[in-house]
């Protein structure tokens, strides 16, 4: 479900804006020049403008999630491919971009997140300007951290269990945050239950576009 463009927009719509416009003209707020600059923008750079407020987008469930900091050494191979609780499927660019280059991990921080419901088409590009920087506890994390708060969540959730993770099969997906790789790229990572194998589904992507079947932790 995305955000209408101007044209799919009611006549009453239309008719307040005009309203409101007019009155601005009045009050000396706006210029026939805005007017005209504005007409002449392209469509999609009209439509940019006209968009909601990120902060409409999403829907705040969880604001006290806590990852434990990690005392221990953990193999991280051994974990994701010899591990007889919980079963994972690495997708290709998870391994190139997050498991690339890691053998162990160990030191780690305890970290805290809020998760979101994405209720609106949105961009990462958006909730990374616009939202997940204006909170100054948010940062990019590292692809040793998101292994982390992957290996923490799914012990908790072995076989699909109800939990922070979303467990409604394969439509749905949890992102976590945002990671800085070591090419220098800002990817995110989607996990996702698949109740036919079983298994936990681990990707990473290039940022693109969320639909509301995403869920958000950061």
């Amino acid at each position: 479900m995305g955000t209408k463009t101007l044209e799919q927009h009611s006549a009453q719509d239309l008719a307040g804006l005009q309203v409101d416009i007019l009155q601005r003209l009045r009050n000396g707020n706006l210029s026939w020049e805005q007017i005209d600059w504005f007409r002449n923008l392209p469509f999609v750079q009209r439509e940019d403008l006209m968009k909601k407020p990120i902060s409409t987008k999403l829907k705040l469930e969880n604001s006290s999630i806590v990852i434990d900091a990690l005392t221990e050494e953990i193999d991280i191979k051994k974990h994701f491919t010899e591990n007889k609780k919980v079963k994972y499927y690495l997708g290709n660019e998870f391994q190139n971009y997050v498991l690339n280059g890691i053998e162990k991990i160990n030191n780690l921080p305890e970290m805290n997140f809020s998760k979101y419901k994405v209720i609106e088409t949105v961009y990462d590009k958006e909730i990374i300007e616009n939202f997940y920087n204006s909170k100054p506890t948010n940062r990019l994390i590292t692809p040793e951290e998101i292994l982390w708060i992957i290996i923490f969540l799914t012990s908790n959730q072995p076989n699909g269990e109800t939990g922070i993770l979303q467990t409604n099969d394969s439509d749905y997906a949890t992102r976590i945050g945002y990671m800085i790789c070591s090419d220098g790229t800002t990817r995110t990572v989607n996990i996702s239950w698949s109740s036919k194998f079983q298994e936990w589904d681990c990707d990473c992507d290039d940022l693109s576009d969320l639909d509301a079947e995403n869920y958000l932790l950061f």
